[in-house]
């Protein structure tokens, strides 16, 4: 057993995703591998897939998964997953099944726009396993939603809930966006409050970043749109926290916010840095202690490429990831489990560093962990940048 690629996940589980990369349109602010207007590929793409599916059920590479490991957690993202036909999501789910058995009671998810969801669709997924919808709200607010290019309404976000519910569906999580050009500390209490009102279990609040090449970027770069500075957007998040965790939302990483017992499965393995493979165009995996990932390009993967930039992680390596995905969540950095896995306790050669830090007001240590405090996750990556003696 690799206990450092295992970090506090059991080896046994694995997690997979699959990339649907096809879209309405690209939403402004959006530098992922979507593609619209590509509807012509949807059935190729898909038969790729299940080629990709058979090749991971007969690799050896890392053993024969399906003796190896259990499924824990499938998320089915893009792209808007819940644009392509059903049938597309019912075979890729059937053939995961392939790559190994999942485990009872696996999170299976499904991420889509509540502007292409409609009963028989949901009907579908909810025969395939899918027992988990996120869907991507981001505003409330009709003039957001037309600046950032989204194709759905306000009044479609709580259509969508709703049909959800009556196709059984009892996890269901919006994604909602903040620091938005245009956007006021009113209109985003307002969108956390419309979120709450609809009584899903599950918010994941995500500041803009504007990424170079989008047509955001554009707009910020000619002066046509401004964004918050950062004393506005730390100001937003702490809005978020305080109106979230007063409806019993608690925040258990930097974005994300549920009820208890209604923390996403699948990106909490991420965060522990657990085993996970990636289908699909631009798909990243984690195996084994190796990542590698699917090319960006859906011509290339439609061409039968896979599996690029593959390396091996050092010790080095292992540690900083360590470090910067588990401070990411409000549980922290199990100090125990480090030692046991690294081979020296995290505080050595770091006191110097910790104790900066501690007055400060950024992190705290207790009850066998280091966390971060609303103060640190706002400066994170400077936070970690000391730790791991990058300032010194």
């Amino acid at each position: 057993m690799n206990i450092h690629s295992s970090f506090l996940i059991p080896h046994s589980s694995l997690s997979l995703y699959v990339h649907v990369p096809f879209c309405v349109r690209k939403c402004a602010y959006c530098d992922f591998a979507s593609f619209p207007g590509r509807e012509a590929d949807w059935g190729r793409y898909f038969d790729e897939i299940m080629a990709e599916i058979r090749l991971w059920s007969e690799t050896t590479d890392f053993g024969l998964l399906s003796e190896k490991y259990r499924i824990k957690t499938l998320f089915i993202g893009g792209g808007t997953p819940t644009l392509v036909d059903a049938g597309y999501i019912e075979k890729t789910i059937d053939a995961c099944r392939r790559i190994a058995p999942f485990e009872p009671g696996a999170e299976i998810t499904a991420e889509g726009n509540p502007g292409t969801l409609t009963p028989g669709k949901l009907a579908a997924y909810r025969r395939a396993g899918v027992n988990r919808l996120s869907l991507g709200a981001q505003s409330f607010d009709e003039g957001l939603l037309r600046s950032l290019g989204r194709i759905h309404t306000a009044g479609q976000i709580g259509e969508a809930v709703t049909m959800a519910r009556e196709a059984g569906f009892d996890n269901i999580n919006l994604d909602l966006m903040y620091a938005l050009p245009g956007q006021g500390m009113d209109q985003w209490a307002d969108a956390l409050d419309a979120a709450i009102a609809l009584g899903v279990e599950h918010l994941s609040a995500y500041s803009l970043i504007v990424e170079p090449g989008t047509p955001m970027a554009a707009r910020v770069a000619l002066g046509a749109a401004t964004v918050p500075d950062d004393d506005a957007v730390n100001a937003m998040q702490r809005q978020a926290i305080a109106r979230l965790d007063a409806a019993g939302y608690r925040r258990y990483e930097i974005s994300n916010y549920a009820r208890p017992g209604r923390e996403c499965r699948h990106n909490l393995v991420y965060w522990n840095r657990g085993d996970y493979l990636g289908l699909g165009c631009a798909a990243h995996s984690l195996l084994g202690g190796r990542r590698f990932h699917n090319p960006e390009s859906l011509d290339d993967y439609l061409a039968g490429v896979r599996r690029q930039d593959e390396v091996r992680l050092t010790l080095r390596d292992e540690m900083e990831e360590t470090l910067m995905l588990s401070t990411r969540t409000v549980r922290g950095l199990d100090l125990a489990a480090w030692e046991n896995a690294y081979g020296a306790p995290f505080e050595r050669r770091r006191e110097a560093a910790i104790g900066r830090l501690e007055r400060g007001g950024l992190i705290e240590i207790g009850g066998g962990h280091l966390r971060l405090t609303t103060r640190g996750m706002e400066v994170q990556d400077a936070v970690v940048l000391e730790l791991l003696g990058e300032n010194e």
